[in-house]
């Protein structure tokens, strides 16, 4: 039913269409009437329409109802209100938007754990982590395998800290699709019931194929011990992340490969500055040819980085006043602000640091400036974890309750 309507009989069923695919498994719908008791429906995708949720309807007596419910999109992320409607030509009033005694059992806040900017915090701050962990492998993979000139020794430190991230990798996004599942099932729960809804996803494929992909990196770099072998598995990983979030469900045509590319070529940027930092500073020659690489790698990236997110930001917002008034826009700009930060610390390196890598101090002062990036390069990462549990401004209409629904 629409959202207000008074109807002649009971409904045979309920039909929700929102602006976004659904994932049907982790849906609930209820009907609360003048008791104050919730009928529970048993709902299921409108086999015509992503976008659609449907439940059928026991017959409804005459008088007035709340439908509460609480869905969970192709993005990964949960949304909950409700809505009333009467049935026949009764005067009751609606219940209440939090029905007593129902309220504690059935109205549970629709994030987990402590939120910020309306994101849950913890499976904003692990996906971060679990991204980051996942683009610094990959690019120190791709400078470790990389043809090193005739008697050159691969630095070892750059192998042990490959094998952490290696392991970090598949660890912390194991950890968030699981910080994910408590905060998409309705009692935020972490249960057989719960986590086999979750399997039922899109989302939760494309999660565990990732958590497979940075396995399989680690078992290339640990066990096989062949950069090479690890690398095209960590790069698959990453491609794979294009296809999670808001990209999955905002024109996920564009949204995917341009968020793949976003990921990839930041993996890249990383990746040459942790080997860099790595590489022995004593051999001066090697040092020079490789932060020179390094610069034209960056700058390629850095283009790259710049050209997806701008893209990316014009899919996900309405117009250029949402980047100052809503949530999503002003996170967008702090992680802008971070990138400039980054490309500011590039440019230096290129017109100052690089020509006077042959003084005597100059690898030394080079590595101090990228340790100091790399610390800016985190935070930017955690900043795109949180931005991506953060609704975008062009889904602003969709923690209101009514104006988003279209009743059938």
């Amino acid at each position: 039913p629409a959202a207000g309507s008074r109807l002649a009989a009971s409904p045979p069923s309920v039909r929700l269409v929102f602006s976004e695919a659904m994932e049907p498994a982790l849906a609930q719908l209820s009907i609360v009437g003048a008791n104050g008791q919730p009928i529970k429906l048993v709902v299921s995708g409108d086999p015509r329409d992503v976008n659609a949720i449907i439940a059928p309807v026991s017959s409804l007596t005459p008088g007035a109802y709340r439908l509460h419910w609480r869905v969970v999109s192709t993005d990964g992320h949960p949304v909950d209100g409700s809505f009333t409607f009467t049935v026949g030509e009764s005067a009751a009033v609606a219940p209440p938007l939090l029905p007593e005694p129902v309220a504690a059992a059935e109205e549970l806040p629709v994030t987990w754990g402590p939120v910020a900017g309306g994101a849950p915090l913890i499976p904003a701050l692990l996906r971060g982590l679990g991204v980051g962990s996942l683009m610094a492998l990959g690019g120190l993979l791709l400078f470790l395998s990389w043809p090193q000139p005739a008697g050159s020794v691969i630095p070892r430190r750059a192998v042990r800290l490959a094998t952490v991230f290696a392991f970090a990798a598949p660890l912390l996004l194991a950890l968030h699709f699981v910080a994910w599942s408590v905060n998409a099932d309705a009692a935020h729960s972490l249960t057989s019931a719960s986590l086999s809804a979750a399997m039922a996803t899109g989302v939760a494929r494309v999660e565990l194929w990732r958590v497979a992909l940075a396995v399989l990196a680690l078992w290339g770099v640990v066990l096989v011990r062949r950069v090479r072998l690890a690398l095209p598995f960590a790069f698959a990983a990453l491609l794979l992340s294009g296809a999670t979030g808001h990209a999955a469900a905002i024109q996920p045509v564009w949204a995917e490969p341009f968020k793949a590319m976003h990921l990839v070529a930041a993996a890249a940027w990383l990746g040459g500055l942790l080997w860099l930092v790595c590489l022995d500073r004593t051999d001066v020659g090697r040092f020079v040819r490789e932060a020179s690489r390094v610069s034209s790698v960056a700058l390629a990236a850095v283009i790259a980085v710049t050209f997806s997110g701008i893209v990316q930001t014009r899919l996900f917002v309405s117009t250029p006043s949402d980047l100052v008034s809503s949530t999503y826009g002003l996170i967008v700009l702090a992680k802008v602000a971070g990138m400039l930060i980054l490309v500011a610390f590039g440019a230096n390196h290129r017109k100052r640091v690089l020509p006077a890598l042959r003084d005597a101090q100059g690898g030394d002062r080079l590595v101090f400036l990228l340790k100091r990036e790399l610390a800016v390069f985190a935070i930017v990462v955690l900043i795109g974890g949180l931005l991506a549990y953060v609704p975008p401004a062009v889904k602003a209409s969709v923690s209101d309750s009514t104006s988003h629904i279209s009743g059938q």
